[in-house]
C-alpha cells in the first residue's frame, strides 16, 4: 500500500546516528561533533555509480525511495513544471530529484554544455526511469551574467509546455533542496490563486546594467533574481507574445539578463499578465517572496560564504526549518552530507505525516502576501 510505502522510505532516509530533530531545534549536543562528521555521514555515491544503479529502473525506484503515487487527489489535480539546471555532482541532483518527484508532475533536466561526460550520461540515466524525467532538448554553455543563464530556462520553458496539464512553473539549480513537500506547494500555489512569485526591485535596480538602453514599449526596467514560481499564463506569454520576444532580445544587449526578463514582464500591469504583480512600485522594495531561502554575504550564515552566498550548513537547519521558502540555495554536498540528510528526513517524514492526516499546513501567510492580494486578473 501507499502508506507502507511511506513508511519504508521515511525509514530509507534517516540519517544515521544523527538526531535531526534536535538539529532543528537548534539544540544538537553533537554539533560540534558533526562538521567532522559531516563529510562522511554516508558514502557518497559517484556519477559513474548511476550508470549501474539505473540498469533496472523499477528496482531503481523502489531501493532509492520515490514516490510514485501523486498521493492526494489535490496533488493529482494541480501537476507542476520543473526546470533544472546542472553540471554537476549527480548524487545531489538525484536526491533533489527524489525530494520533488511525483509522477503527475514534469521535470526538464538542462545538462551544462560543458558537464563532464560521465555527469551527462548519470542524468541521462536517472532521467530515462522516469516518463515525466527529460533532458532539454537543446542544451547551451552557461556563463554567469550570459545570455546563456536565461536559454536553458527558455529551452525547458519550450519542452515542458506541450504537457498541457501543469499549472506552474518551477526553475531550480543542481544546488538546492526543497524545504517544502510537494503537498504544501500545491497549497501554497493554491493559496496564490493564480499569482507569480518574481522578485521585483526598481528604485534600488543596478541602473548600470541597462546603460541609458530603454526597454521597448516604454516597459519600465526592473531588477529580479533568476529564480521564480510563475503561473502557466506567464509561461504562455513569454513562449508566444511578441512583446516578450522584443523584451528578450533587449535584455540580450543588458548586463545580467536572468535578472531583469522575468522582473521587467512581472512588473508591468499594462501588459495585462494575469498574475503579475499590480501594487505599489515604489521604494527600495523588500517585499517578501518566497521562491528561495537564500543568504547573502553579512546574513546570517553558519556555513562557509561564497562568492557571496552563503553555502548552508547544519547550522541553519533551524532558520531553514522554519522559513516560509519553498526552497533553499545553496548546498555543496561535499561539505556537509547531514544538512541535505536532514533535510530529506523531514520532507519525507513531513509527506508521511500529512497524507496520514496528522500534519496540516496553514497557508493564511501566502494568502495575504503582497503580489497575491495585488495581481492583474
Amino acid at each position: 500500500t501507499i502508506l507502507t510505502r511511506l513508511l519504508e522510505i521515511s525509514e530509507l532516509v534517516k540519517v544515521a546516528g544523527i538526531n535531526c530533530t534536535s538539529l532543528f531545534n537548534g539544540s544538537g549536543k553533537d554539533k560540534a561533533v558533526i562538521p567532522t562528521k559531516s563529510k562522511s555521514v554516508d558514502t557518497p555515491t559517484s556519477d559513474i555509480m548511476y550508470i549501474n544503479l539505473t540498469t533496472d529502473c523499477v528496482n531503481f525506484q523502489r531501493t532509492r525511495g520515490y514516490i510514485m503515487s501523486s498521493l492526494t487527489e489535490e496533488e493529482e489535480d494541480f501537476p507542476l513544471a520543473y526546470s533544472m539546471l546542472v553540471y554537476k555532482d549527480a548524487e545531489m541532483v538525484e536526491r533533489l530529484l527524489r525530494a520533488i518527484y511525483r509522477p503527475q508532475n514534469y521535470y526538464c533536466i538542462h545538462v551544462d554544455q560543458k558537464a563532464s561526460k560521465d555527469f551527462f550520461n548519470a542524468a541521462f540515466a536517472i532521467a530515462k526511469c522516469f516518463p515525466n524525467i527529460f533532458i532539454a532538448s537543446r542544451r547551451v554553455s552557461v556563463w554567469w551574467g550570459k545570455y546563456s543563464v536565461l536559454e536553458p530556462e527558455l529551452i525547458c520553458m519550450e519542452d515542458l509546455w506541450k504537457y498541457t496539464k501543469w499549472k506552474y512553473f518551477i526553475n531550480l539549480t543542481g544546488q538546492e533542496f526543497p524545504l517544502k513537500t510537494n503537498f504544501e506547494i500545491v497549497k501554497i500555489f493554491q493559496a496564490f490563486r493564480g499569482a507569480s512569485d518574481v522578485v521585483t526591485l526598481f528604485k534600488c535596480a543596478t541602473k548600470k546594467r541597462w546603460r541609458g538602453k530603454h526597454p521597448p514599449y516604454g516597459l519600465r526596467p526592473a531588477k529580479g533574481s533568476v529564480h521564480i514560481a510563475v503561473n502557466r499564463i506567464f509561461v504562455d506569454y513569454i513562449l508566444h507574445n511578441k512583446t516578450a520576444k522584443d523584451v528578450l532580445e533587449w535584455t540580450k544587449g543588458t548586463g545580467i539578463p536572468d535578472e531583469t526578463f522575468f522582473a521587467i514582464l512581472n512588473s508591468n500591469p499594462n501588459l495585462g499578465i494575469k498574475g503579475t504583480y499590480s501594487g505599489e512600485q515604489d521604494g527600495c522594495d523588500k517585499r517578501p517572496t518566497v521562491t528561495r531561502y537564500k543568504m547573502w554575504r553579512g546574513m546570517p550564515c553558519a556555513g562557509k560564504v561564497v562568492r557571496d552566498l552563503c553555502i548552508l550548513s547544519i547550522g541553519d537547519l533551524p532558520r531553514l526549518t522554519t522559513s516560509n521558502q519553498l526552497f533553499a540555495n545553496k548546498f555543496f554536498l561535499n561539505q556537509d552530507r547531514t544538512v541535505i540528510g536532514c533535510l530529506e528526513e523531514k520532507i519525507f517524514n513531513d509527506t508521511r505525516d500529512e497524507y496520514l492526516g496528522v500534519k496540516s499546513f496553514d497557508t493564511t501567510y501566502y494568502s495575504n502576501l503582497d503580489y497575491v492580494k495585488h495581481q492583474v486578473t
